[in-house]
């Protein structure tokens, strides 16, 4: 088992890059290749497109500007509708930013800032799963490489799928668009913790029964109801096990 207190700062760096090279940037980049799509088909330029995925890097956000930009909205409007659709972010930021050990790090606000502004979801479900390979100091490291390696892969991506669509169908590159949640699935399902596991396949379980009632909320909800249910039954396991103990 390695050291975690010899690993060094190049060291951490190069491994975020070599980690972030392989399917989280290429799920990524193809994901942004999807948005482009999207974009463009709204009437933004391509500037537009770029500056969207540069300044608001968040998917749900992203959609929903292009979305009501499509339908002629205000800029107030959109402006609210951005803001809603990344607060759902906000507590994987205050778990990453946990995780990362932010309050702790002496950094400024602005670099905090700054960090958590590249945090994806694919950046976070990554230090989630490596968080026990390296200190503290070494994993914000590892993160900033993380992230900015899967940054230039979906600013990459933004620009080639502004410009592919002249050359492929537009229906074949919006499927793109599903690689990312699939690669967070199958990381999930490889976490360390269990009930992570479990809040995953409940999760996805119960979210084509609620999509029928609750249409575009089932998503939220599937999350809330598969996390609630993962935590209650390890809840209620380490009580039986407990009693079983005294018991005994």
């Amino acid at each position: 088992m390695t050291d975690i207190s010899a690993i060094t700062p190049r060291r951490a760096r190069i491994a975020g890059i070599i980690d972030a090279s392989g399917v989280p940037g290429i799920a990524l980049g193809s994901t942004m290749m999807g948005f482009a799509v999207i974009a463009r088909e709204a009437g933004f330029d391509f500037w537009m497109t770029f500056l969207t995925s540069f300044s608001v890097w968040g998917m749900p956000g992203q959609v929903a500007f292009v979305s009501l930009y499509a339908t002629g909205a205000s800029l107030f409007l959109m402006f609210v509708a951005v803001a809603l659709a990344n607060m759902r972010m906000m507590l994987m930021v205050i778990s990453g930013a946990d995780i990362l050990r932010l309050r702790d790090s002496g950094l400024p606000l602005w670099k905090r800032a700054l960090m958590m502004h590249l945090l994806a979801i694919t950046s976070w479900a990554q230090i989630s799963y490596r968080q026990n390979d390296y200190n503290p100091a070494m994993l914000r490291v590892y993160y900033m490489a993380f992230s900015l390696t899967i940054f230039a892969f979906g600013m990459t991506g933004t620009t080639i799928g502004y410009f592919l669509n002249d050359v492929m169908p537009p229906e074949i590159l919006r499927l793109v668009i599903f690689i990312t949640p699939i690669y967070i699935l199958l990381l999930l399902m490889n976490a360390q913790q269990s009930v992570s596991r479990l809040a995953a396949v409940l999760g996805g379980a119960v979210c084509p029964f609620l999509y029928a009632t609750a249409g575009d909320w089932a998503i939220l909800l599937a999350g809330f109801l598969g996390g609630t249910g993962a935590i209650a039954f390890y809840q209620l396991r380490a009580h039986f096990e407990d009693k079983g103990r005294l018991d005994g």
